[in-house]
């Protein structure tokens, strides 16, 4: 072979090696973005949920957040058999949610929430998401990216 022809086949290893280390990289950073979007719509969706059962007449299976006072019974209304450790699905493995009441939150997210009820999603990677409701504002509900995922 010629030395045009080595220089070439050099030349093009080292493109193919910076190519494929680009696409690594652009792929673990779009994981870390689509785990931070699945807790996100885990989180808001769950929330909806806790406005649409606060909405909904008490005969209805309804309840009234502002005065609920344990997390399974907000569960219960939304049709999850727990408050804590729910799967957050879509997020990866590990990845979980849990609400809490504002008689059961006291300052445990550190967001620093005052609305009613509070969830929050977390992913094994170390992503966390929370979402506060508060039916009575007219912004019920709030979201919070507390940490991302590294």
């Amino acid at each position: 072979m010629g030395q045009q022809q080595l220089l070439l086949l050099v030349l093009s290893t080292v493109i193919v090696g910076l190519a494929t280390v680009a696409g690594i990289q652009a792929f673990s950073e779009n994981q870390a973005q689509a785990t931070q979007d699945a807790l996100i719509q885990r989180a808001t969706s769950v929330a909806t949920d806790i406005v649409a059962a606060h909405n909904k007449p008490s005969q209805m299976g309804g309840i009234d957040v502002t005065s609920v006072s344990t997390n399974s019974k907000v569960a219960n209304a939304i049709g999850l058999s727990t408050a804590s450790g729910f799967s957050a699905d879509g997020a990866g493995d590990g990845a979980t949610c849990d609400i809490k009441t504002s008689s059961n939150n006291s300052g445990s997210y550190s967001s620093g929430f005052s609305q009613q009820v509070v969830v929050n999603c977390s992913s094994g990677d170390g992503a966390t998401v929370e979402v506060g409701v508060d039916p009575s504002a007219d912004d019920q509900i709030e979201t919070v990216i507390v940490s991302t995922a590294s």
